[in-house]
């Protein structure tokens, strides 16, 4: 919408620079009006169209603006509410945010079985799991694009396969924050090991590296905390980098980013978002957008001043 859609699809990386991406709950479907929650929570039991499952859906971006500040000890998505954003110009300097919106839900959930195309703006979607994971094998060559939902003390993974082909169909994975006491079925099933769910998840995704990675490729993951990986055949412990301000090189070997605000806090204020794209040669590329909130530095419940609603740090890593 207004051009946003097409200025995603030149320039990722640009556009995630530009605005905070936010997935806002129960958005009206603007061609047959009935609902989709892309939120983080709150889904009605009864609502087929709530909390999807992995699939392709058709999205677009609509972009608003956030003119106030964060109130103390909220993040971004948290001040803006129910808010509808304005559908602005990616051009306007107004326009701080943007809005991933379904179209044509609907047909998609109901007259179609899961993971149907409609062969417009089509992404791959991968919600999280209460108490569990969520992955997908990005092997369609059609499905150019992909979203998850916004992270808040989850983890996100992405597994090559080996050969020529791996980079263009790579497995990812959405780890919840509390991954629940067994690994997926599809990674062993095995119980998850630590006593608590920091090491829970840092066991799951050793599982899902342990099922999904090919011989010769490299762990890339984003984690809420730095708290290295632990090692895993020949691969060593990688611990996780804070996401930088300004975008960096591309990571080279193992790489894993945090985007908790400070780790040493229990809970950890952070957000994060993360979108994936292919290139002229298919192949998978991933960046995250750490979101602002209202926090300090040493994880303190401030009002952060409008100037800083803008992308706290991207960083491309596959």
């Amino acid at each position: 919408m207004h051009g946003l859609n097409k200025r995603f699809n030149a320039d990722p990386m640009a556009f995630l620079n530009r605005f905070i991406l936010v997935t806002l709950p129960a958005q009206p479907c603007p061609t047959c009006h009935c609902v989709m929650d892309l939120g983080q929570g709150n889904w009605a039991g009864n609502n087929v169209y709530a909390r999807p499952e992995p699939m392709v859906l058709t999205f677009d971006f609509v972009a608003g603006a956030f003119a106030g500040n964060i109130p103390a000890g909220q993040t971004f998505d948290m001040a803006l509410g129910a808010a509808a954003p304005a559908g602005l110009a990616f051009d306007n300097p107004a326009a701080n945010y943007a809005a991933l919106q379904v179209m044509k839900v609907g047909l998609a959930r109901v007259a179609n079985p899961v993971g149907w195309m409609t062969r417009q703006y089509q992404a791959y979607w991968l919600p999280w799991a209460t108490a569990g994971a969520n992955e997908l094998h990005l092997n369609d060559p059609n499905v150019r694009f992909f979203f998850t939902a916004m992270f808040s003390g989850c983890t996100f993974c992405v597994a090559t396969p080996a050969g020529a082909n791996g980079p263009a169909n790579v497995w990812v994975t959405h780890i919840a924050w509390n991954p629940g006491a067994n690994a997926p079925a599809a990674w062993g099933g095995a119980p998850l090991a630590g006593g608590n769910v920091d090491a829970q998840r840092l066991s799951a995704e050793r599982a899902f590296y342990t099922t999904r990675m090919g011989a010769g490729t490299h762990v890339r993951s984003v984690a809420l905390r730095p708290d290295p990986l632990p090692a895993f055949g020949v691969v060593p412990p990688v611990p996780a980098a804070p996401i930088p301000l300004v975008n960096g090189p591309l990571p080279v070997g193992h790489q894993r980013y945090c985007y908790g605000a400070n780790p040493a806090l229990v809970p950890n204020p952070g957000i994060a978002f993360i979108a994936g794209w292919r290139d002229a040669q298919s192949h998978w590329h991933f960046a995250v957008q750490k979101h602002p909130g209202g926090f300090n530095a040493l994880g303190a419940p401030v009002q952060r001043a409008a100037h800083l609603v803008s992308p706290q740090g991207v960083q491309q890593f596959v």
